[in-house]
């Protein structure tokens, strides 16, 4: 009976995992470019005896397997804001932050700052491309988007995620290409806070523009929606829910039990 009691208490804490990540899911059901979390669980088996496994073992309960997040697109709406943006397909944006330290996001909410720097809403610096002014193409190592607003006095962005700075001449110039990055593996992608995530891949991933080696497609004006299922969460709490109130009887049942046996002692 003590080996029922634990091993449906293992099932208690897997239940009560599994609804902490359905409770995360629909909490983000709004959040921008968020991508749900899904929760898997592996059976615990001990040996039946020191010398090893027998083929006669009871399992011990359930143990964590892996938390993973599914990677499909969210919906793309269309924004009243000319420099949101979307990824459709793979990749993420890259940002920097106050010290430098580089970051990824499927949240292309953006907006220029006071300073001409192109940020998210977290004031996190989007990374890209500087445009070479002879050849039109980008060049060069990955760098803040910044756009002087004193000698620029209207910024656009196109279809490929090409920043233009127009004078009050009228001269338009193409200045930055947003750039995307794809990392080696991944299932390595670790979320944080702020809609932010890190590569926790010992290998470093490729970083491009738009539609080059696999990456993906941009909208500007645009924003990726959470992929988060609603109906499907709903199901999943249930199941959890089930789960939970058995392994719970399991554990009344069991007491029960030793308490029965503990009377037919007196």
């Amino acid at each position: 009976m003590i080996k029922s009691l634990y091993t449906a208490i293992s099932g208690l804490q897997a239940n009560n995992q599994q609804m902490s990540v359905i409770g995360d899911n629909i909490a983000n059901e709004g959040t921008t470019g968020y991508k749900a979390t899904k929760v898997s669980f592996d059976s615990l088996v001990n040996p039946s005896s020191g010398s090893g496994y027998t083929g006669k073992e009871i399992g011990s309960g359930v143990i964590l397997g892996d938390v993973s997040y599914n990677w499909s697109s969210g919906t793309i709406q269309q924004t009243s804001n000319s420099y949101d943006m979307a990824i459709s397909g793979t990749g993420f944006f890259a940002v920097n932050d106050s010290s430098g330290k580089t970051y990824y996001t499927r949240d292309g909410g953006f907006k220029f700052d006071a300073s001409g720097n192109l940020v998210t809403a977290a004031g996190n610096n989007v990374q890209g491309y500087a445009i070479d002014p002879t050849t039109g193409k980008p060049t060069g190592t990955l760098k803040s988007i910044k756009i002087d607003p004193a000698t620029y006095t209207s910024v656009t962005v196109d279809s490929s995620g090409t920043y233009y700075g127009t004078t009050s001449a009228g001269v338009k110039t193409a200045l930055f290409q947003i750039a995307l990055y794809k990392p080696t593996d991944q299932s390595k992608m670790a979320k944080m806070s702020g809609n932010l995530y890190t590569d926790t891949s010992t290998t470093a991933g490729t970083s491009g523009i738009p539609g080059a080696s696999g990456l993906g497609s941009v909208s500007p004006s645009s924003l990726e929606m959470s992929n988060v299922d609603i109906a499907q969460e709903f199901v999943n709490m249930i199941t959890a829910q089930r789960a939970f109130a058995a392994n719970a009887k399991v554990i009344t049942s069991s007491d029960q039990i030793l308490q029965d046996v503990i009377n037919m002692k007196q």
